[in-house]
């Protein structure tokens, strides 16, 4: 009983924010390792993906744990106190969970170009409350509950490489696929390339990036020289 009533004290808020601040610099160093051989194989691309949103995640989960202990040491006037604060600071709050969301969205990274509520720019940097966006009038700053009102678009990539899509005629799985394709420099793995089975068999649909520069022509006789067919178009012949 004396373990819990020191827990819900000022003295358990404080352990209780160090734990947090170590299994984020904990987090934070796994992400680091995974991130360093991410390029090996596809699977660790997407655990470091994993990483990156729950790095994301883990702050707001992390700071509602600590205020649900602060409530726990006064539950009357820290509630209170916790409710006026809330009420004079809900546009900001509500301007943070909406760029929670909009963080997560796979398609979101600094350099694209984005249009939102007749606004469109490239995306400079990712701030708590806001994006700052750079647009033909110079910086312009936009809450994320902006966007979320009124949607966005994302229109390319600041270096303006498009999503292509070739066929395979292979007996190779995706996963052989795909790992082949991380020893191939001509290929943008920060848009990771996917592989779909299609409705015939040995057939695969891949869909990729490439870097600035390269051509379809590179990949294809990067993959013929594996003794994998291509096609632009899909043939079942």
């Amino acid at each position: 009983m004396e373990d819990i009533t020191t827990f819900y004290s000022w003295k358990g808020l404080w352990y209780l924010l160090l734990v947090l601040i170590v299994i984020y610099w904990v987090l934070k160093f796994v992400s680091f390792i995974v991130k360093s051989f991410a390029k090996r194989n596809v699977t660790n691309k997407k655990v470091a993906q994993f990483f990156d949103k729950l790095l994301i995640l883990y702050k707001p989960i992390a700071f509602v744990i600590l205020l649900l202990d602060f409530i726990s040491i006064n539950y009357i006037t820290h509630a209170m106190l916790l409710l006026i604060l809330g009420v004079f600071g809900y546009s900001h709050i509500r301007n943070y969970i909406s760029g929670l969301f909009f963080k997560t969205n796979p398609l979101v990274e600094i350099g694209v170009q984005i249009t939102t509520n007749n606004i469109g720019g490239e995306l400079n940097s990712l701030l708590p409350f806001g994006m700052i966006l750079n647009t033909e009038d110079g910086e312009r700053f936009l809450g994320y509950h902006t966007i979320e009102k009124h949607g966005f678009l994302i229109n390319a990539a600041t270096d303006t490489t498009l999503r292509q899509t070739v066929y395979l005629y292979t007996p190779f799985d995706k996963k052989d696929i795909l790992d082949l394709l991380f020893d191939n420099p001509i290929l943008n793995f920060d848009q990771v390339p996917t592989v779909k089975s299609t409705e015939s068999t040995g057939i695969l649909r891949l869909q990729y990036t490439l870097e600035k520069g390269a051509t379809t022509e590179d990949l294809v006789a990067f993959l013929n020289a594996h003794d994998i067919e291509t096609s632009l178009t899909f043939r079942t012949e």
